[in-house]
């Protein structure tokens, strides 16, 4: 019996260490990691099961956004009607006066300005962000049916032939 408890007991370390040197989370386990749309609907993860998400984090005032956007929308565009949800999440803030601060209004307009369709979501007090332990802007998450983070995607490089490859790449394993 006190084996059983010390193996038990090691095992739930070993599970703590992966998660956090950055190993793969459920999203929907721990806190609700949930977000506002910028039309005002609340879109929570965990409504999304059964679906492949792409979540890509950035602002306004993210280094080369604009290319990050079209090419974000190039993803959502291959991917369209194949359960794969794909949405921009703006880390600006949303208390007015503050510094990087963009309306609801701002975000969809800037949006537009740079040909994204998909949903923008707004995480201004980064919540989700921090949750599923990012740190660097611009970040593209990808989540599989089950909740589960398989990807985190850092920075945007527009000079490479396929600045989002390895994005396709991880939802076309998760088609299969």
């Amino acid at each position: 019996m006190l084996q059983a408890l010390k193996t038990r007991r090691i095992a739930e370390i070993a599970v703590s260490i992966v998660l956090v040197l950055g190993g793969t989370r459920v999203v929907g386990q721990g806190p609700q990691l949930s977000f506002r749309s910028t039309s005002g609907q609340s879109i929570n993860l965990a409504d999304d099961r059964g679906k492949v998400v792409v979540l890509s984090f950035s602002a306004t005032w993210a280094p080369l956004v604009s290319s990050e956007l079209r090419a974000l929308q190039k993803v959502a565009d291959a991917y369209a009607g194949r359960g794969v949800l794909v949405n921009w999440v703006s880390i600006n803030t949303s208390k007015q006066g503050a510094r990087n601060y963009a309306s609801d209004g701002d975000l969809t307009a800037f949006a537009t300005r740079y040909g994204l369709k998909v949903p923008v979501l707004r995480d201004p007090e980064q919540t989700v962000y921090h949750a599923l332990g990012l740190d660097a802007l611009p970040t593209i998450v990808v989540i599989d049916r089950t909740g589960r983070v398989v990807l985190r995607h850092v920075g945007f490089d527009p000079d490479q032939v396929e600045p989002l490859g390895d994005v396709t790449r991880a939802i076309d394993g998760l088609l299969k």
